[in-house]
């Protein structure tokens, strides 16, 4: 199955002058705010630690850890008991399979949604399947155009995924001759070939912290 994909041959090579959570078993997402603050301190804890920090630290951390599984790590069926793990997104993100999602509400540049997504610990969104792309639709309500992680690479000339990675024919269909100044943007089911300075919305990833 192919998603549909245009080139917008006129606004590509030129300028602009536009200043444009889950485990196998199920996962209850906890209401309070104090839990979702955990989750984002824990996130950042996580990242920022490393094994030579200390007994301590790791002893603190795994504690923590522990302490949030009982509140936010539950099985659907209530009459399975145990310790479980479960994957978290930050407060605000959307979780899908082991990656969180934030869409923005304001819209700027390709490049300027990028940094954005960059200063979030994460980066613009790599669609990897059909699934995928169900998500995404569903959390936007398929209406908004969307920065992606896609962009034209030369001397390439190649559409290439911000992880350096060749953009999928059997997903997408060839979105055409590659221009200079030409990024992703993703219109519900639809990939659209756009000059990087037009402003639009966009959508970051990071990976789900599994607990």
């Amino acid at each position: 199955m192919y998603f549909r994909a245009t080139l917008r041959k006129s606004e590509c090579g030129a300028v602009s002058a536009q200043e444009v959570n889950g485990m196998s078993l199920g996962v209850r997402v906890a209401e309070t705010s104090e839990i979702r603050q955990s989750a984002d301190i824990l996130m950042k804890a996580s990242i920022s630690w490393q094994p030579n920090n200390g007994t301590h630290n790791k002893s603190s951390l795994e504690n923590f850890v522990s302490h949030l599984r009982k509140f936010m790590c539950k099985p659907r069926d209530s009459k399975i008991t145990g310790n479980f793990s479960c994957r978290l997104c930050p407060q605000n993100w959307s979780l899908h399979e082991n990656k969180c999602y934030w869409v923005s509400k304001e819209r700027r540049t390709w490049h300027k949604g990028k940094e954005d997504c960059t200063a979030k610990l994460s980066h613009m969104v790599v669609i990897q399947n059909q699934e995928e792309v169900a998500f995404i639709q569903s959390i936007t309500d398929g209406a908004q155009l969307l920065w992606i992680g896609l962009e034209a690479t030369f001397p390439e000339k190649k559409w290439t995924w911000i992880d350096g990675s060749p953009l999928d024919d059997k997903l997408f269909q060839d979105l055409g001759p590659v221009e200079t100044n030409c990024c992703g943007r993703l219109n519900g089911d639809q990939l659209i070939s756009e000059v990087c300075s037009t402003i639009a919305a966009w959508i970051c990833e990071t990976k789900a912290l599994l607990i």
